[in-house]
């Protein structure tokens, strides 16, 4: 049986549609049946498939492209902690409602953008 099947329901002898509903215990979903569309009794459990998360189906699938292109898998490279020079985070940006700019080179800018004259801005001082 499955979702949206017609069937003769046995609890009011009605030709209706199953419906899949969840059976929580309390707040967790402990399985799903299928309950006449009717009178919303039960009619059959839904067995569920041994799950497996998305990091072992994730994991299978890519030690099976690397088993493909014959290459091992390799670690994931470390992430070293850079400086990072925004222009928000400088002396020479000036906030504006519609338009953000830099006094240094007196043009618009992104608040992301990096440039060579960076200039650390005070963090407690105001624009």
């Amino acid at each position: 049986m499955k979702v949206g099947e017609e069937v003769n329901c046995p609890h009011c002898n009605q030709d209706v549609f199953l419906v899949k509903q969840a059976v929580m215990d309390g707040w967790t979903k402990v399985g799903e049946i299928l309950v006449c569309s009717m009178c919303n009794k039960k009619i059959f459990d839904i067995e569920e498939k041994a799950e497996s998360t998305g990091k072992e189906k994730k994991s299978s699938s890519i030690n099976k492209l690397a088993a493909f292109l014959e290459t091992e898998q390799e670690e994931k490279p470390e992430l070293k902690e850079e400086k990072k020079c925004f222009c928000r985070d400088c002396i020479h940006f000036i906030v504006h409602p519609f338009l953000d700019r830099c006094s240094y080179f007196n043009k618009s800018i992104n608040p992301m953008d990096d440039c060579s004259n960076f200039a650390l801005r005070d963090r407690f001082t105001s624009n």
